[in-house]
């Protein structure tokens, strides 16, 4: 019989290391041990080592301490990698038919299950025989379906070469050294198999085990027959207690800090370890920095998933960059990645030029289309004609070549490209499989591999610091318990979705349970593993999440914790965005009150657009922002499945001038005869129109998706019939006719390269409060009487969409918040000597909906001496340098928001409070003038 003593894992080590250095007294120091060690994990190796060290200072050589897997290991045959495993299982799903194999993440979950069951030293076989003869199953045909998954995934195994670890197992010879069974308290049924049979030959001469929880019970009933139990109460007390933190971030950041405390009072850094039950890689990098603050590292790796490095997320992006047709912002993003091009471009001016052009991707043929173009986009073509190339053809070839595509400059660049060569060396040996090449899986394969950068230690004491898995057989004087929340420690434990508890139970398989008798075995695993166990927890996440205290913790005393954070010293950078931090609210330059203006400034002002007055009327720190400091919204063409509204705006305006400019009076009386039709005449016009303008942008813009171009170009000939047939029932109803189209005022349009000539050269001046005002513009259409001795005028505005902005469009004149109008009809007056009651203006929406005609109109008489006072308020404020916030995003209102370059990131949008106070006026005229 077998000597089986249960023992702490500290008394394992020693003990083990006190057997091991007797039995090499007088021994060769190079030659073979007598005994070797069938270990768990790392962690009780590497107990077992430095016991052995301290008992046997001047070293030790050629020991094995090997798990049972590496112990198989000496059985030369090839078991497959991770990557291998998981293309074989993806090509095997593929090859069965069942609705279940069609579902996401179903080649994953199959190779979990198969795992388990392998891995309980069933063969597949065995398995099948099991399912055709079992009655009750949950869903049989499923379960066969999966177990044929199972059989192509072994067939594909073995075409590779290769056997299931599980097999490998199970051909372990008997014949080996005497072997010590060290810290084990559970097994899967292939290890235990492999125990069982190296007791039966009698090539095992001691077991250590760590405990006689519930858990470990079955283990030790395995054991049973073949040992006879040492049980030993040599366990150390311990001193619990249990912090509570306030965020997740205060925990951590103490901890750190009571271990530097340690370190400090000259506590070895292998004594201190801290421990989570399992430990996110923001918990790791959070450690590893407050860590570095206190002047000491952990053994905590730094992961970079492989798509997050420059070369990994380069080759993802070159592998589906054809079928995702060229995308602007991935051509662009390749080279910033690195990628080798022949073509030299500047990336940044290739940027800002493709994002003017409005080019969103596409092949090179067709960007060679654009009728004009500046040099650096022609460099861009360039680039896409030799991406076109590089991925004409995507193959194991490509693969191979992936790694060499990308331009190396430090050893994390190396390693990533390394990475890639692994993975093409795999697809490789997988060509056996004839199953054709999958884009697909090597981009699973790409997301699956990550960068494993160690610590730097920079001669720093390092502490130990993992999970509770890598924690076992380790032990410490001092060892930190972090992370303690409920359904952390313990963890949930789900069911296996395709092989439930049911169907295990029925099939004799290991059940997947609830965990718990786990989970109490690990917590008190970290009580025998320390004599002073410091367990912590946090009641809240920092982002108002309230978390709580693990159910292990109930009997521990709890004592809570409030950090104090002391302010930082200001640094001269600091200290002047901390003033206008303190400042705000109180119409302070952080507000938007930023005094007199510059003479710069002030030269903006010269002339002003109606449209650049009424985004102040909206919101003034908006056309601070726009039109004085020149911010501007980066557009994203690649994100733009639809022409932008600017563009669609301008299209649309093009197209009613060209369809109403060559229109007698006499065709709009016949084309209002037949309303709601359209005559044919008239319609076949308008499409010729509409062709015509999408062909001449499209010469322009290639469209980057010509399916949706050319709904939109249908829908564009229905809208616009719509529109005209409820136009011209108005104007007849009215009794108007559009005499002018697009009518240019000012010395703006002589400032635009390849403008057309002002209809009226000079600007329009208003006297605002003794300060004259120039406004330059383009007003969309003016319409006159029918009748030539009548001297009435209307200024039309096209609006894309409903325009549901404008309703109620004359009170919201007197508001101030919409001007444009009010302004062209002044300017209207004013260059066609016009009485004010003579002249009025409408907004038409260019899709008609349901609001009536009269919420779009106003008559300027009604309006003129509102709105010269509206124009004195804002022009005292512009000169005094007020610029408030004023946010607004209700398109019922006027929504300032909808087209401001900094929605984004606007703190008073975004501050209640501020937004609650701001609003409380209204609007920026109230704001304005009440303090004016």
């Amino acid at each position: 019989m077998v000597s089986l003593r249960i023992a702490p894992y500290r008394q394992i080590a020693q003990e083990i290391a006190a057997r091991l250095a007797a039995s090499r007294a007088g021994a060769d120091p190079i030659g073979a041990w007598a005994e070797e060690v069938i270990i768990p994990s790392r962690g009780v190796a590497e107990a077992i080592t430095a016991e052995l060290v301290r008992q046997m200072p001047n070293g030790i050589a050629s020991l094995r301490l090997h798990t049972p897997e590496e112990l198989a290991r000496r059985v030369v045959v090839r078991t497959p990698d991770d990557l291998e495993r998981r293309l074989a299982m993806r090509v095997a799903v593929r090859t069965i038919d069942h609705p279940m194999m069609e579902s996401r993440g179903v080649a994953s979950m199959l190779e979990r299950a198969y795992r388990d069951v392998r891995d309980s030293g069933l063969t597949l076989a065995e398995l099948a025989k099991r399912v055709s003869t079992t009655r009750g199953l949950r869903n049989p045909k499923r379960t066969e379906a999966i177990v044929g998954a199972w059989r192509e995934y072994e067939r594909l195994i073995a075409q590779l070469n290769a056997i299931d670890a599980a097999d490998r197992l199970r051909r372990v010879n008997s014949d080996l050294p005497m072997q010590l069974l060290a810290g084990f308290y559970d097994m899967t049924g292939a290890q235990l198999a492999l125990v069982q049979s190296l007791l039966d030959a009698g090539r095992i001469a001691a077991i250590w085990v760590p405990t006689e929880e519930p858990f470990a019970q079955p283990f030790l009933t395995a054991l049973a027959p073949h040992v006879t139990v040492t049980p030993t109460d040599n366990r150390q007390p311990t001193t619990d207690n249990a912090n509570q933190y306030d965020s997740l971030i205060d925990e951590l950041r103490d901890v750190t800090a009571r271990v530097a405390a340690l370190l400090a009072q000259g506590t070895p850094a292998s004594e201190i370890g801290i421990v989570a039950r399992s430990l996110e890689p923001y918990d790791a990098r959070l450690l590893n920095r407050f860590a570095e603050e206190h002047g000491f590292a952990t053994t905590l790796t730094d992961e970079t998933p492989l798509n997050a490095h420059r070369i990994g997320r380069g080759a993802m992006t070159l592998l589906r960059l054809r079928e995702r047709g060229f995308l602007r912002a991935e051509v662009l993003e390749l080279l910033r990645d690195g990628l080798h091009v022949k073509t030299q471009i500047n990336i940044d001016g290739a940027d800002s030029s493709t994002r003017r052009a409005r080019v969103a991707g596409g092949v090179s043929e067709e960007l060679r289309k654009m009728r004009t173009r500046d040099p650096i986009i022609a460099d861009y073509i360039a680039v896409v004609a030799e991406l076109e190339a590089l991925t004409a053809t995507i193959d194991l070839d490509f693969i191979s070549r992936l790694s060499t595509l990308f331009r190396i400059e430090t050893d994390t660049d190396l390693a990533a490209a390394e990475i890639l060569d692994k993975i093409a060396a795999v697809f490789r040996r997988t060509a056996v499989w004839n199953r054709g090449f999958d884009v697909t899986a090597v981009l699973d394969a790409i997301e699956h591999e990550s960068l494993n950068r160690q610590p730097r230690t920079d001669n720093r004491q390092l502490i130990w610091a993992g999970d509770v898995m890598r924690f076992r057989g380790r032990s410490f004087t001092h060892l930190f318990v972090v992370r303690m929340q409920d359904d952390v420690f313990p963890q949930r434990r789900t069911e296996d979705p395709l092989l439930p508890d049911s169907d295990r139970r029925l099939l004799r398989l290991r059940e997947i349970g609830d965990g718990r008798e786990e989970e109490q075995l690990l917590f008190s695993l970290l009580g025998d593993a320390s004599p002073n166990v410091h367990f912590s927890f946090a009641t809240g996440d920092g982002f108002g999440k309230v978390l709580r205290k693990s159910r292990y913790l109930r009997n521990i005393e709890t004592v809570a914790i409030t950090l104090a954070h002391p302010q930082p010293a200001t640094s001269n950078q600091q200290q002047r965005p901390l003033q206008l931090l303190a400042k705000s609210g109180t119409r302070s330059v952080f507000d938007g009150y930023i005094g007199a203006l510059s003479d710069t400034l002030r030269e903006k002002l010269t002339a002003v657009s109606p449209t650049q007055l009424e985004d102040f009327g909206e919101c003034p720190q908006k056309f601070l922002l726009k039109h004085l400091l020149g911010v501007t919204e980066l557009d994203a063409p690649e994100r733009e499945l639809q022409i932008h509204h600017r563009e669609k705006g301008s299209i649309d305006h093009r197209i009613l001038e060209g369809f109403y400019r060559h229109l007698t009076a006499e065709d709009l009386a016949n084309a209002a005869a037949t309303l709601p039709q359209l005559p044919d005449a008239l319609g076949s016009k308008l499409d010729a129109l509409i062709d015509a303008q999408f062909d001449a942008h499209e010469s322009v813009v290639p469209p980057f998706n010509r399916t949706v171009r050319g709904i939109e170009r249908r829908a564009t000939k229905r809208i616009l019939r719509e529109f005209l047939a409820s136009d011209i029932a108005d104007l007849d109803a009215q009794e108007l006719v559009p005499r002018w189209f697009e009518y240019r005022f000012g010395a703006k349009s002589r400032r635009i390269e390849n403008a057309p000539p002002s209809d009226h050269p000079d600007p329009f001046l208003v006297d605002a409060g003794g300060v004259p005002v120039r406004v330059e513009g383009t007003i969309d259409r003016i319409d006159m009487d029918r009748d030539p001795t009548q001297s009435r005028f209307r200024i039309v505005d096209y609006k894309s969409g409903k325009a549901l902005r404008h309703v109620n469009l004359g009170d919201k004149i007197d508001r101030g918040v919409r001007l444009q109008l009010a302004l062209y009809a002044m300017a209207v007056a004013e260059f066609f000597e016009a009485k004010p009651e003579h002249v009025s203006g409408t907004i038409k929406p260019i899709v008609v909906g349901e609001a009536k005609a009269a919420k779009f109109a106003f008559a300027l008489h009604e309006k003129r001496d509102a709105l010269v006072e509206t124009l004195e308020i804002f022009v005292r404020a512009i000169l005094s340098g007020k610029f408030p916030a004023f946010p607004n995003d209700n398109d019922a209102e006027f929504n300032s928001c909808k087209y401001c370059p900094v929605n984004h990131s606007c703190r008073t949008r975004h501050d209640l409070d501020e937004r609650y106070a701001v609003q409380q006026q209204k609007d920026p005229r109230t704001l304005l003038g009440g303090r004016a």
